[in-house]
């Protein structure tokens, strides 16, 4: 490769890289019917505290309509518990009928020979039953979702869709090994959906690889299996991973800017969810997010780190035109990012402008209070 090459394949990861930097606030079967949602759990309600359950409404909407929350580096089981109930129970008042745990693994590098969970900051396998067993007390699907964290992909100007394994087949094995004992831990616990993969662009062309992967995961979790495409690759209708229920994280720029309305915004989602048109009724999206600030529909996927002003307008709207759109598509779901970890709800004004904490979570409250028509 020449310098000229180079120096241009080098400004496209990078270009990638910089569209794939949201973080935490502060850091093809048809779905089940709606009569396969957890019942909240009795003995829980009556051994203290009332718990706040998933209301019948939620309960009778066949579409997973819920929030991701980041978990990550809760070591203490009080403060697990604390954690949860708090964030849970957040959720469960937002009118969501599904949860999202999404936890981050590793891997060595832009050139990758293993993939591994970090001690202290990957939950542990007992971490996500317990997880799961407060969500279900709620009513609450849960699904559960592995990501790689990016934190030792940067210095290499790269990103968990770029990852370029030594050896396709070792790698793939390392990876398999890693997700055994979450998918023992999802089964144990009665999460609904377990994801194998998200956003994991130059990795889809593997299918035999995949393939083997979702024949071990059926092995030991019988629930539903799912991928998340990154939005870019998604909006190219290319082949992904076979199998599974299909998902997408979308963070499209749809061409709109501070002066838009929500019905300019509804159409623009619209027509980019119809890049997919024969996916679109199986399809969830995992996640929608975007930032509080003015500028934020140039580039949705780019978490500011500075003093900007907020504007909870800018949110609401994205919110409530990606909603608009994916229920008048009948999609099968939609996930809004994200809750972090230790997030206190009742304190909104102490998040950056990438928290939806006292912003968007109106129109996450009225996406689901509108619920979802039948399909």
């Amino acid at each position: 490769m020449n310098r000229s090459r180079a120096a241009v394949a080098l400004l496209l990861i990078a270009t990638q890289l910089a569209a794939c930097t949201r973080l935490a606030p502060s850091a093809p079967r048809r779905p089940q019917p709606a009569e396969s949602l957890p019942e909240p759990s009795r003995s829980a309600q009556s051994a203290g505290p009332a718990v706040r359950t998933v209301s019948a409404a939620a309960r009778a909407t066949t579409a997973q309509l819920g929030v991701q929350i980041f978990w990550h580096g809760v070591n203490d089981p009080d403060a697990l518990r604390a954690n949860a109930t708090r964030l849970l129970d957040y959720v469960v008042g937002l009118g969501a009928n599904s949860v999202g745990i999404t936890f981050p693994i590793s891997v060595d590098g832009a050139r990758p020979t293993r993939v591994y969970a970090t001690p202290g900051v990957t939950p542990t396998p007992s971490d996500l039953r317990e997880l799961v067993a407060l969500a279900r007390e709620r009513g609450l699907r849960v699904q559960l979702r592995p990501l790689i964290d990016e934190a030792n992909l940067k210095a290499a100007v790269a990103w968990r869709g770029s990852i370029e394994p030594r050896s396709v087949s070792g790698w793939f094995t390392s990876y398999t090994n890693l997700l055994v004992p979450f998918l023992e831990a999802a089964q144990e616990s009665g999460a609904d959906v377990f994801v194998i993969g998200s956003e994991l662009d130059s990795l889809v062309r593997y299918e035999s690889q995949w393939r083997a992967v979702v024949v071990r995961a059926r092995t030991l979790f019988r629930g539903r299996l799912a991928y998340a495409d990154n939005w870019g690759s998604w909006a190219t209708g290319r082949p992904t991973v076979p199998g599974v229920e299909p998902g997408v994280d979308a963070y499209p720029k749809l061409g709109v800017d501070d002066s838009s309305s929500t019905a300019k915004i509804t159409r623009a989602w619209t027509a980019w969810f119809g890049n997919r048109p024969a996916d679109l009724t199986r399809t969830v999206v995992q996640e929608i997010g975007i930032a509080a600030t003015s500028g934020a529909y140039h580039g949705p996927a780019a978490w500011p780190r500075g003093h900007e002003t907020l504007r909870p307008d800018i949110q609401i709207r994205w919110f409530a035109g990606a909603c608009a759109a994916a229920r008048s598509l009948h999609l099968a779901g939609i996930y809004f990012w994200t809750l972090d970890a230790w997030a206190d709800p009742a304190n909104a004004a102490g998040y950056d402008v990438g928290s939806f904490i006292g912003r968007g979570d109106q129109a996450i409250k009225e996406c689901f209070a509108n619920g979802w028509p039948s399909r």
